[in-house]
């Protein structure tokens, strides 16, 4: 962390005038010349000179002598305030925002109060009463700071709380005291060094605001007592403020600029090197670009980016030519980091400032977009060139409604009135299957459900009938019946409006359902581009053929080696209820009367939508969702406490970078369950963490990284050496390839399939995508609506099912095959049709 601090010129400034300030507050009386109350007569309102550096003050005291004398009293005065403030917000506010409820309630209540009262009349009434000492009165000042600390503090506990990581540290057995200490307050520091010297600076200003006005210890040398002697001679010796002025302005503005270096440093903020980020433009052609051809709408050649990184410049696309013709649906495929969504936003002008176009030609229609300026780019964006993004979510703005985001392009290029702009937003929100467009249009991000935020994007992209529409991973995030049914509707608008479709995707059953073409990258290259139907039934190139062999549809299903044995996890009956907010409102029930057992050795795969109820059947197990009826045993006992319960039963989370903490070490994440329950002292809880991270085939310098430095993959192995870590018996794995790429899918389930057969661990596996459940698991069991529809042989549910939500899960579900595909979705369409009449 130093060395990153030296290399801030405007901290390390602030490093040498805080280091100044300390002196003087310790040395000073050592270092002034005269003692604080010393009076010269002849000095009185004298300017700088010989005997007084500074001047001396309107009762002839010597100026420097009272500032240095000063220092120690305002610096300590100020951190005593702070501290108060910070122990009590931080204290309150960690417990508020951790245990909620009514710790929060009662802590919010109390803290509210205190906000609400007028701080500075307050003290003043406090000095009033209590007379002029400076402990008590900045202490009182502190206990009145505190309210901003504990919201701020509050707020960022809340967040933190609701991330795996944090279930995982519970789940792992760690007391909440632990917890808190060691998962908590490291994340939330950030908000702490930020927010701790604004406090010291204000509570430094309202302890000279109290001494100016007179009401300070009488006699005490102070900055705000210097201010008040110098007021009083403002206009025969106004130099007298500077000083004392300039003292508290410097310190003030060094610990502000010093705290966020800290912070920065902390956290490991690269510094981008000086100097205006390379244009985002590719330099002017000598000679006229190539005409598109075969009469392309979107014609992409030789397409170079690179980012601007603190190691340098790094090229993530290379070379990549790809074509779009009119009416078209283009598949761009690739794993993550392959440069897919790098391209495509190239191509449409959307790099961040790091990036830039360094070679190669976009040609729209036959205009050159590289060469376009801002302005110009958005005469295509939008009405030419519609675009959807990966995550509906983060691209909805939550402080609008959704049909005020809708009406706003339609005016803005299609220049309709209000009116007219809010009738065509409500046309479209119907068109693209909503079935509430007015609800929608007054709701908004937050009160609507992924699915629907995808249909809102959708018609935002189309609201201009563009020519070429580029969705970015559109289904990524989806169910299996939601993807189907937003690729149906994309389906069908292509047909409407012979709108190109360039769809940017790592899901080869999308690509078999959607496109016409596809086209192949890898790490920034162009791998391979060929007609869809071809490039299923004879792929070129290795890397595509071994896309397709680890897609889960493809894979064979791995054979047990291990019997299954007695039940070890028995629900009975279970029920779990999650209240509302408001008054009088009941609680949401999200089980009703769940059973089901889990085998010694067995996986069973627990198969539904979102909202069906399964992670939360996954979490009552854990311990972390509130069973309000039923039972659960394990080993024929009662399910036991927390950290009894964490050496028989883990979890691995969907998220492989959101279940490991940020703040820690892939070594000190492993350790930390081990040291808890006292099972290994230090150097033999190494050992076994050295061991751990061989079996989940990860390399040994692992341990030193932390999450962001490894990949999904890495993140997953890492994530199930913590599951292993103290032998458990049951693992409870949620989605845990769900958002992996489907090579790594193969090698995690890989690896979790060889665990179970050296180990003979159990897992309830939680997943939505029934192929990969029929890899795994010996028994299948599916949920809707919190209540269990079906329960069988893996085989046979996942192949031959008998309930029909089952079946339309079945048939949702995408095949990286054309032919089967096509078949798939007019048996699902055909089910659709025969269910609503």
């Amino acid at each position: 962390m130093s060395r990153s601090l030296l290399r801030r010129p405007a901290a390390l400034a602030a490093a040498v005038v805080l280091l100044l300030v300390v002196v003087a507050a310790v040395a000073g009386a050592w270092l002034a010349p005269y003692g604080p109350d010393q009076v010269d007569l002849r000095a009185a309102l004298a300017g700088p000179g010989p005997g007084h550096p500074l001047g001396g003050d309107g009762s002839g005291r010597d100026v420097l002598s009272r500032l240095l004398h000063g220092t120690r009293a305002t610096v300590s005065g100020a951190l005593l305030a702070a501290g108060v403030a910070l122990v009590m917000g931080v204290v309150a506010g960690t417990l508020a925002g951790y245990f909620a409820r009514w710790a929060d309630a009662v802590a919010s209540w109390l803290f509210n109060l205190l906000m609400a009262l007028p701080a500075f009349i307050v003290v003043l009434a406090f000095v009033a009463v209590m007379g002029p000492d400076l402990v008590g009165t900045m202490a009182f000042v502190g206990f009145l700071a505190s309210p901003s600390i504990y919201r701020l503090v509050r707020a960022a506990t809340m967040r933190v709380r609701g991330e795996f990581y944090i279930d995982a540290a519970r789940v792992s057995g760690l007391s909440d005291l632990r917890v808190v200490r060691r998962h908590v307050l490291p994340v939330v520091r950030s908000a702490i060094i930020v927010q701790a010297p604004l406090l010291f600076g204000a509570a430094l200003l309202l302890q000279a605001g109290i001494d100016f006005l007179g009401l300070g210890e009488p006699g005490a040398a102070s900055w705000g007592a210097m201010l008040n002697d110098a007021a009083a001679n403002v206009f025969r010796a106004p130099w007298l403020s500077i000083w004392p002025g300039l003292a508290i302005a410097a310190t003030v503005l060094a610990v502000t600029v010093l705290g966020n270096a800290v912070r920065d440093a902390l956290e490991d903020t690269p510094i981008q090197a000086a100097g205006r980020a390379p244009s985002t433009r590719r330099p002017a052609a000598s000679s006229p670009a190539p005409a598109p051809a075969d009469g392309a709408l979107l014609a992409i050649s030789g397409l170079t980016v690179t980012h601007r990184t603190a190691g340098g410049e790094v090229t993530v696309v290379d070379g990549v030519d790809l074509q779009v013709r009119p009416g078209e649906v283009v598949g761009l495929v690739g794993e993550s980091g392959s440069g897919k969504t790098q391209t495509v936003l190239a191509a449409l002008g959307l790099l961040p400032p790091s990036g830039r176009v360094a070679a190669g030609s976009v040609r729209f229609a036959g205009a050159e977009l590289t060469e376009l300026t801002e302005r110009e780019l958005n005469r295509v964006r939008g009405p030419r060139v519609g675009y959807v993004s990966q995550e509906p979510m983060s691209n909805l703005d939550p402080s609008f409604r959704v049909g005020s985001q809708l009406v706003e392009p339609l005016r803005a290029h299609l220049g309709l009135s209000g009116r007219a702009a809010r009738r065509r937003a409500l046309e479209l929100l119907a068109r693209v299957g909503i079935a509430e467009p007015e609800r929608i249009y007054r709701a908004y991000p937050h009160e609507i459900s992924g699915g629907t935020a995808q249909r809102v994007l959708i018609a935002g992209a189309i609201s201009c009938d563009p020519e070429l529409l580029v969705a970015d991973e559109p289904t990524t995030a989806l169910d299996v019946t939601v993807q189907a049914e937003v690729l149906d509707l994309l389906r069908s608008l292509r047909g409407e409006r012979d709108m190109a479709v360039l769809l940017v995707t790592h899901d080869l059953g999308v690509v078999a359902d959607m496109c016409d073409r596809v086209t192949v990258m890898r790490d920034g290259r162009l791998v391979e581009s060929a007609p869809t139907r071809t490039l299923f039934a004879q792929p070129a190139q290795p890397y595509t053929k071994d896309l397709l062999a680890a897609n889960p549809h493809n894979a064979a299903r791995r054979e047990r080696s291990a019997a299954v044995g007695a039940p070890l996890l028995e629900i009975d009956r279970l029920r779990v209820d999650y209240p509302q907010r408001g008054l009088r409102r009941p609680p949401v029930r999200v089980l009703k009367e769940v059973s089901l057992t889990v085998g010694e050795g067995e996986t069973l795969g627990l198969v539904g939508e979102s909202g069906s109820g399964k992670t939360t059947l996954g979490r009552a197990v854990l311990g972390l969702a509130p069973v309000v009826g039923g039972s659960i045993r394990y080993g024929g006992q009662p399910l036991p406490a927390r950290r009894a319960r964490a050496r028989q039963i883990q979890a691995v989370f969907q998220d492989p970078f959101s279940s490991l903490n940020p703040a820690m070490s892939i070594h000190d994440i492993l350790v930390e369950p081990l040291l808890a329950h006292g099972v290994a002292d230090r150097a033999e809880a190494d050992r076994r963490i050295a061991l751990l991270l061989d079996r989940v085939e990860l390399p040994a310098g692992t341990g030193a990284r932390r999450a962001r430095e490894l990949s999904g993959g890495q993140r997953q192995r890492v994530a199930i050496a913590r599951a292993l870590a103290l032998g458990p018996r049951l693992i409870i794995c949620d989605e845990p390839v769900s958002a992996l790429d489907v090579s790594t899918q193969a090698q995690v389930l890989g690896l979790l399939t060889e665990i179970q057969r050296d180990t003979g661990v159990s897992y309830l596996f939680i997943s939505h995508d029934l192929a990969v459940v029929r890899n795994v698991s010996d028994r299948v069991a599916v949920m809707s609506q919190g209540v269990l529809v079906e329960t069988g042989d893996a085989e046979q549910v996942t192949t031959d099912p008998r309930d029909p939500y089952t079946r339309r899960l079945l048939l949702s579900a995408l095949v990286p095959d054309p032919d089967r595909q096509a078949a798939r979705r007019a048996a699902r369409l055909g089910l659709a049709a025969k269910e609503e009449a």
